[in-house]
């Protein structure tokens, strides 16, 4: 049981008791003054529980909300002769729940109407040091490997546009994006087994594109974004928005090659060019090695002639050893293993 949870049992227990001691105390019955204070601490934690869908901004706002419900209750208590209103403190109390309801209500109801950015320092996120999901970085998976290995121990949080997002690519009458978008609803299912990430109900009706409403809200929560979209890391980064990019934390974790290092390689396929074979290293590094059409199925020495980085990923050109030249020296993959099998 989580620290929290033991807190709440405790608080309701304690509560509990005290209502009982106060109704034996009052010669008015414990065990019924226990079970209100029972009902009462249920409801409180209920409604402490409640608060952790809400966002930092809409807890401040409802608060703001009672407050100037209370206010514009004493205004309105004051206007009724004395008479007229019977029991003062029945009255009181009535008036007082009833203009906090309304005040509250309406804070929530145009909480995305109002921006407290200047306060940010308040307002972070409902955790501090948050980190947004994208749609890519789902849809990816392997955000979920970084969560369990505990390379990644930021509060996770999922927009519920996000979310539509996928919902919209899971139903959509084209194959590829159908499957990207059920992909990403059972990878979504899985790592709620790794960690408990949250739902963040949150939209931006007037801004059209998830991407774009994923940068205000990281804006709003002070809260970094997690995806494998290249270009919405960079327009995070006009925008002040920390991008955190699955692909470039992989780029980075891949072994150093250099010109001049020597390898050895299985041609797989054939290059774009006369004469060029495809090799691939175990990190899925595409290798264009010269004059290697004629060894595909084969292992062949190589050496590193020039490294190019795309949006892509990394390429490598390679050349052929002069010891690959001689067919002695060369050792069948693809099609001795068939063979082999056979």
């Amino acid at each position: 049981m989580q620290p929290i949870w033991i807190v709440r049992v405790l608080f309701v227990l304690t509560l509990t008791l005290c209502g009982y001691w106060v109704g034996k105390a009052g010669s008015q019955g414990g065990p019924e003054f226990s079970l209100i204070a029972l009902l009462l601490a249920l409801f409180i934690v209920t409604l402490e529980y409640a608060t952790r869908v809400l966002s930092a901004k809409k807890i401040v706002l409802s608060a703001v909300g009672a407050f100037l419900g209370l206010a514009f209750s004493r205004l309105f208590r004051d206007t009724f002769p004395e008479n007229m209103l019977g029991g003062q403190d029945a009255a009181k109390a009535g008036f007082n729940l009833l203009f906090m309801y309304f005040g509250v209500v309406m804070a929530l109801r145009n909480a995305d109407r109002v921006s407290l950015s200047r306060l940010r320092f308040f307002i972070t996120s409902p955790r501090e040091d948050s980190v947004l999901l994208d749609t890519s970085a789902i849809i990816d998976g392997r955000v979920k490997d970084l969560y369990a290995l505990g390379f990644l121990a930021r509060n996770a949080i999922v927009p519920t546009f996000v979310l539509d997002e996928l919902q919209t690519l899971a139903d959509s009458r084209d194959a590829a994006k159908r499957h990207s978008g059920r992909k990403g609803l059972e990878n979504l299912d899985a790592f709620k087994d790794v960690v408990q990430f949250q739902l963040f109900e949150k939209d931006y009706p007037e801004v059209h594109g998830a991407d774009h409403k994923l940068i205000l809200l990281a804006k709003e929560l002070g809260a970094s974004i997690l995806t494998n979209d290249y270009n919405l890391g960079k327009v995070a980064g006009l925008h002040q928005v920390k991008a955190l990019n699955v692909n470039t934390l992989s780029a980075a974790l891949r072994p150093t090659l250099s010109v001049g290092d020597q390898l050895v390689l299985a041609i797989q396929r054939e290059g774009k060019d006369a004469g060029q074979g495809v090799g691939y290293l175990d990190d899925g590094t595409m290798v264009v090695v010269d004059e290697a059409r004629p060894l595909i199925g084969r292992t062949v020495p190589i050496t590193i002639v020039s490294l190019m980085q795309t949006n892509a990923g990394r390429l490598v050109f390679g050349r052929l050893l002069p010891e690959a030249v001689d067919t002695a020296d060369i050792k069948p993959v693809a099609k001795a293993e068939k063979k082999a099998e056979a």
